[in-house]
């Protein structure tokens, strides 16, 4: 089996270095900047951290319900944040997530459940291995679904109080806004047996003024061409901020527009059916609604690749 990440180099495709469906490659670690790790103090006790504390393995022999884990530091206001995780296993069952949340967040809690973890309360924010981002239980969908050899961004404004995802550092728009006002931790959650997930980079920088030029530059196609055209200045930025990429303004516009209105959706289906034409794009609907999804969780054997990593 070959390593199907679009950042790993062909060197690394034609040794096909990997071990039993877990990622040996390490071509994303491109950062090599690392902030914060992984917390074994705070973390289900269902779960196997190493790699100086940036691999997790969740529920190593078998599952019988939803393991998580989050970072050692908590996020301070007026910076930004940005880490990526990788998911080094096949992705199945309930729910994989990636996300942040508050220390109110009770892992012990759902030993012996099987749920989508990140998002079911107003406490964390998640973002699902099936395309979807939830909040206090309510649930979006919002861009492809990832697998194994995915890498996962996550930017944290915690001036704007806003965070977005990425995957294989493709931006997919803003997820969830106001959320500055809480301390907030980076999480994972995971419900299937033997899956597996590793830190790859986590930075942060204070928000500057050619922070704010380039993420202006990143939204409009002409800039962002003349920008292109002088190497020596493209490459100093891109190092430092290396998560702001083209994200042009026509392209998100709608998603954007329509933000606002979707976190307005209601908290029971009730009003939810009375309210949903009113929306003008996919809105957002109780969590409970997912039961078309596969959970089954105990069986590696079940597992699939077949997940975009585009």
């Amino acid at each position: 089996m070959k390593c199907k990440h679009p950042l790993c180099i062909e060197k690394c495709r034609e040794k096909a270095k990997l071990n039993a469906d877990v990622v040996q490659c390490k071509c994303i670690e491109d950062i090599g900047i690392f902030i914060w790790e992984w917390s074994p103090a705070h973390s289900s006790p269902d779960t196997r951290i190493t790699n100086d504390n940036k691999d997790i393995l969740f529920h190593p022999c078998y599952s019988s319900g939803t393991a998580a884990v989050r970072g050692t530091i908590p996020f301070e206001r007026n910076l930004h944040y940005y880490w990526e995780v990788q998911m080094t296993s096949n992705m199945y069952g309930t729910d994989v997530m990636v996300g942040v949340g508050t220390a109110k967040v009770v892992f012990a809690d759902w030993k012996f459940r099987f749920c989508s973890l990140l998002g079911i309360d107003s406490q964390s924010w998640g973002y699902s291995y099936h395309g979807l981002i939830q909040h206090n239980k309510l649930v979006r969908k919002y861009g492809s679904k990832f697998g194994l050899g995915s890498s996962i961004g996550v930017h944290l404004d915690m001036n704007k109080g806003t965070l977005e995802y990425f995957l294989n550092r493709k931006p997919l728009g803003i997820a969830f806004t106001g959320i500055k006002t809480q301390e907030l931790y980076p999480m994972v959650s995971s419900t299937a047996a033997q899956s597996a997930v590793r830190l790859t980079c986590a930075v942060s920088e204070e928000s500057t003024l050619q922070m704010l030029c380039l993420d202006f530059i990143a939204k409009h196609k002409n800039l962002y061409q003349s920008y292109q055209q002088i190497p020596g200045l493209k490459r100093l930025y891109e190092r430092k901020y290396f998560w702001i990429g083209p994200n042009f303004e026509e392209d998100k516009i709608k998603r954007l527009a329509n933000l606002e209105d979707n976190l307005m959706c209601p908290l029971y289906y009730e009003n939810f059916l009375k309210s949903h034409k009113k929306l003008r794009t996919t809105p957002w609907f109780p969590s409970d609604f997912s039961s078309d999804i596969d959970t089954s969780d105990s069986n590696v054997s079940n597992a699939s690749s077949d997940y975009d990593t585009q």
